[in-house]
């Protein structure tokens, strides 16, 4: 759930996103181990999606979907980040079959 976007509906009621997530990390250590310590554990990473969303008060998708990218490369020291963001709220309204922002860092 966030507050993201440019109507005044958008700015006080947070609305769902979807993010897809891809992240490349040196995976060699837990390969080796099979012990979560050596590697991520997927929690976090949602945990990290979901406080970040939280906090987050803008209106464009893009500086969202830039930011969080930025923070998550950042917060789980990965070599590369690529994420997609949706925005379903106002896919039908607007006749749309999707409302969609790619960010790669």
């Amino acid at each position: 759930m966030v507050r993201i976007g440019l109507l005044e509906e958008e700015l006080y009621t947070p609305q769902d996103l979807f993010v897809s997530l891809e992240l490349e990390y040196d995976f060699g250590p837990l390969a080796q181990t099979d012990e979560i310590e050596d590697g991520l554990d997927y929690r976090d990473l949602v945990y990290r999606v979901r406080e970040f969303s939280k906090s987050y008060d803008g209106k464009s998708l893009e500086r969202y979907a830039h930011m969080l990218a930025a923070d998550l490369k950042s917060h789980f020291s990965a070599s590369s980040v690529s994420l997609t963001v949706d925005k379903p709220r106002y896919v039908k309204k607007l006749g749309l079959r999707k409302i969609q922002v790619k960010v790669e860092l």
